[in-house]
Parts: structure tokens; C-alpha cells; sequence
């Protein structure tokens, strides 16, 4: 039976958010140089540093060695009991010969002998591990584990600075009231959103919502509720949005989603289900809202001031519609 991947147990040291973040940016070529002598020194047929990913544990860096010498198959990380130990206990795990630990004498594996260290981001989630495998049972001295000990520090120095650099560009894409995307997180990845919308012939559509009266319900019940007000619907939105989809306040009572949409009935879908998920609510003054609209075309190049203007129309057509249906 195949063995469930670490982040399906769930353990206490991981932290979804952090899966998430990209490591390009970090000098892991240092990395594949430190790996390398290391190995070297070890004498260590096999030396990698793998990544929990959303897919499970993966290979991320190996050792020049063990990627001449040996096929990546044999070393699935994500079936390696021995990784998923460092990473779900986050302690170093040395095994010198494995025939003679009955944790693992069960295990069948091509190596006789595992050496693993925890990597971790700075919230102390996990990141991923170090490992030596060999063939061989062995007998490192402390000297060798301290030099190893090392190259994980410099690898959780590296991911300190990528960590504090993801969090920081949230900070300035996030509404800090609401936690949905600001005017500027909208605007910096429209561009990526209409990439991939490009080369999926697909179409978006930007939805505009303005919350109705709410400067009366914010005067009459005060800031905290309106507050409140507001983190419902942007919930809600959430809700109702897809992953691929962009979510944002764009000031005040003001907000925009960009759905992927393959025609104008998903329009009203989405309202309709917006409407409904306000109206379940009962804790909160009902909240009531106006929106417009503006579709982009894969091939369409409208800048956003040009696809706000489309969708302002269609909410004043919109509201002066409303109105009308009042006072019948």
C-alpha cells in the first residue's frame, strides 16, 4: 500500500503558507557547492536536501554523485520513512546501520545507513531536510555532523531572508483590514492573471462592487460594525471566488474580483450566490451591494483604468435599474 505523503498527517511543525513560497530567489547554487563537498568529505554515495511541497516530499538539490551514480527512483523521498521522521519530529536522525534499529529493520531501502538534519523557515514550520544515505553502514564523528550542522544553518539563514521577503511583499499586497488583496496587489498581478487567461484562451471578467449605504450603516452602528461589514463581504467574496481568481479591496466600500469565466452567465451566477450567502447571514445588519462589470478578452489589451470605466457604467445602469424596481 502506498504510504501517505508528510503533508497529509498534518504534524504540528507545517505550515501551508510556506509550501507556497518560491525559492528561486535563493543562491542555491551555494547550496549544490556545499552539498558537494560535503559528500565528498562524507564519502557519501547519496546527499540531498528535499522540500515538503503541496505533492509531498520532494528532491529539491543532490550531490554531484548521487546524481551520476544513482537513478533518482531509488531514492523517493516521499516514501522515505527516515525523512519523514526529521520532518515530522523536526529533529536530527542518524541511523549508522540499519539492520540494527528496529524502527526501520522493516524498511527496505538501498542503503544501510541514513544521517538527517531538520530544515526550517523562521516560524519554525518545516521546510524540508538534509540527508546522507549510503550503502554502507557507517560511523561519522562529530566533527563531520558539526560540518553538516553548518550547511543547515546556512540554508535556514538563506530561507530567514526568502521568508522575511515573502512577508513583506504580503504585507504590501494585503488590506490589512480585510486580508483579501489591496489596489496595489491588484494592480501588479493583473498582468500574470491575464497571462495565463492569454495562453488558456480563456476570458476574465472584472466584477466591481459597491457596497450600498454604507456610509448610513457605518454612522448608525459605527466604525466596528462597519468594519465587520466590510470583513464579511470580502469573506464572502473569497467564498465564493476560485483559487485562480483575484480578490481585492480597491478602497472604502469598494471592491473587484477578476473571475476566469467562459461567458456573461457567470456573471450572475456569482451574484447570485453572493446574494445568497449575505442573505444566510444573520449576526450583521443586511448588507446590500451594486456591481458592474467588464470582460477581457484574451486578445484584449484595455488597460485597468479602461475596464474600471466599462464596469462604472454598467454599475450606474446598474443602480439606476435598482431604482427604478424600488419604486414600483
Amino acid at each position: 500500500m502506498k504510504k501517505k505523503a508528510v503533508y497529509e498527517h498534518q504534524p504540528d511543525n507545517l505550515n501551508l503558507s510556506t509550501l507556497k513560497i518560491e525559492v528561486e530567489e535563493v543562491d542555491w547554487h551555494k547550496w549544490q557547492r556545499l552539498i558537494n563537498i560535503c559528500a565528498e568529505m562524507l564519502n557519501a554515495p547519496v546527499m540531498i536536501v528535499n522540500r515538503v511541497t503541496p505533492e509531498g516530499v520532494k528532491k529539491f538539490l543532490a550531490s554531484q554523485k548521487c546524481q551520476k551514480q544513482l537513478g533518482s527512483n531509488q531514492f523517493n523521498m516521499d516514501h522515505n520513512k527516515f525523512c519523514l521522521d526529521v520532518i515530522t519530529e523536526s529533529q536530527i536522525l542518524y541511523v549508522k546501520d540499519i539492520r540494527e534499529d528496529c524502527r526501520y529493520q522493516k524498511e527496505e531501502m538501498p542503503y544501510l545507513s541514513y544521517l538527517g538534519l531538520p530544515i526550517t523557515w523562521p516560524d519554525g514550520s518545516i521546510f524540508g531536510s538534509l540527508s546522507v544515505l549510503d550503502t554502507q553502514t557507517t560511523n561519522y564523528p562529530d566533527e563531520y555532523i558539526d560540518a553538516l550542522s553548518v550547511i543547515k544553518e546556512v540554508i535556514d539563514s538563506d530561507l530567514r531572508h526568502l521568508y522575511k521577503e515573502d512577508q513583506l511583499l504580503k504585507m504590501s499586497y494585503t488590506d490589512p483590514l480585510t486580508q483579501i488583496y489591496n489596489r496595489r496587489g491588484l494592480i501588479d498581478l493583473l498582468q500574470s492573471t491575464q497571462d495565463l487567461a492569454r495562453r488558456l484562451k480563456r476570458q476574465l471578467i472584472l466584477i466591481y462592487f459597491d457596497l450600498d449605504k454604507f456610509k448610513t450603516a457605518n454612522d448608525k452602528y459605527g466604525h466596528d460594525m462597519g468594519d465587520k461589514l466590510l470583513n464579511l463581504f470580502a469573506m464572502n467574496l473569497k467564498k465564493n471566488s476560485r483559487s485562480c481568481d483575484l480578490v481585492a479591496r480597491w478602497g472604502g466600500d469598494e471592491f473587484i474580483v477578476i473571475i476566469h469565466a467562459e461567458d456573461i452567465e457567470s456573471i450572475k451566477v456569482y451574484i447570485d450566490r453572493m446574494n445568497q450567502h449575505l442573505a444566510d447571514q444573520t449576526y450583521l445588519p443586511e448588507i446590500h451591494f451594486s456591481y458592474g462589470y467588464a470582460v477581457i478578452k484574451p486578445d484584449d489589451n484595455s488597460t485597468l483604468a479602461q475596464l474600471l470605466s466599462t464596469a462604472d457604467e454598467n454599475m450606474y445602469r446598474n443602480k439606476k435599474l435598482k431604482r427604478t424596481d424600488n419604486k414600483k
